[in-house]
């Protein structure tokens, strides 16, 4: 990639007449695309360029978001997003650069006192984003219609596990035993699930700590929820069992002060919520492992998180 880069900055500054590029650097941390930082000689404030790896239509839904949500949820502003571009072929944006860390990045140099401060606004920003509605549970195509309807209760995670872990390839990396465990805790305890089937809601389906960029220097505030590609209509839940993996799952406090502030900004919370977002974050790890391509980590994390699941 590092070949193509003075290319690239053209495909950036055309869409800003009569500017040139100062500084172009690749940023780290992204999974799935490509990221720049890109600073302008006429514009005070940077850009981020992404390149797209896995098509246009995930970036189209992206942008979608946007459009929904901004007047309610911090996210990256799009200025522009292209089909193509003359030097890689993928799909690129012209997005805001937020100029501050991901929570998960600050994270070692937080107290106790300041990570309840953040899990106060972080619940505010959940209530927010559950606060968009659809009519069916599904997955969104590029312009938000909803795919579906698809099962969360009991029956949907079998047939779903059976899909991805004993028919498709996550099952392997999960190991047999662990999957024979989980699809008999699933069984079991699955029922739990529709307590919180009410109505489909907006769940960005990744959402945890390296997905929120903060301002430290501005009060520790939230600048912007991220990455929105595997955003679905679905239960609160979901996004409830990403956040509260480790490091958060042994937090009781941080837990309690994220549902505080969830119920006071109008969210909604079942009794057993907790035990609901531990199985419900199932679908997701089944999802990850069931994938062509995993980093060793996400495994690595799966079976932990799994194991300590059905050890309970």
């Amino acid at each position: 990639m590092c070949s193509t880069r003075p290319r690239l900055r053209d495909s950036c500054c055309r869409f800003f007449p009569g500017d040139s590029i100062r500084s172009f650097a690749p940023v780290g941390g992204g999974l799935t695309n490509t990221n720049y930082k890109v600073t302008l000689a006429r514009r005070a404030a940077p850009l981020l360029l992404r390149l797209y790896q896995r098509g246009i239509a995930p970036a189209q839904k992206e942008m979608a978001i946007d459009t929904l949500i901004a007047s309610r949820v911090p996210v990256l502003h799009f200025y522009y997003l292209g089909e193509d571009n003359p030097v890689t072929g993928h799909p690129y944006a012209v997005l805001d650069w937020i100029d501050g860390p991901d929570l998960q990045h600050i994270m070692p140099s937080l107290s106790q006192d300041r990570l309840l401060a953040f899990a106060e606004k972080i619940g505010k920003v959940l209530a927010a984003i559950h606060s968009f509605m659809f009519e069916i549970f599904g997955f969104f195509d590029a312009k938000l219609n909803v795919q579906g309807p698809i099962d969360f209760d009991r029956a949907g995670m079998l047939a779903y596990l059976d899909q991805t872990l004993v028919r498709g390839a996550g099952g392997e990396r999960l190991g047999r035993p662990l999957v024979d465990a989980l699809i008999a805790y699933a069984e079991k305890n699955g029922d739990i699930l529709k307590d919180w089937l009410v109505q489909p809601c907006l769940v960005h389906g990744d959402f945890n700590a390296p997905n929120i960029l903060v301002l430290p220097e501005r009060d520790d505030a939230i600048a912007a929820v991220i990455d929105w590609e595997y955003a679905l209509s679905a239960s609160p839940a979901m996004d409830f069992g990403n956040l509260l993996r480790p490091p958060f799952d042994g937090n009781a406090a941080f837990a309690e002060a994220v549902a505080r502030s969830y119920v006071e900004a109008g969210g909604v919370l079942p009794k057993d919520w907790q035990r609901i977002a531990q199985l419900a974050d199932v679908y997701s790890f089944a999802d990850f492992l069931s994938r062509p391509y995993v980093a060793d980590v996400v495994i690595k994390d799966a079976r932990r998180v799994i194991a300590k699941l059905v050890a309970e």
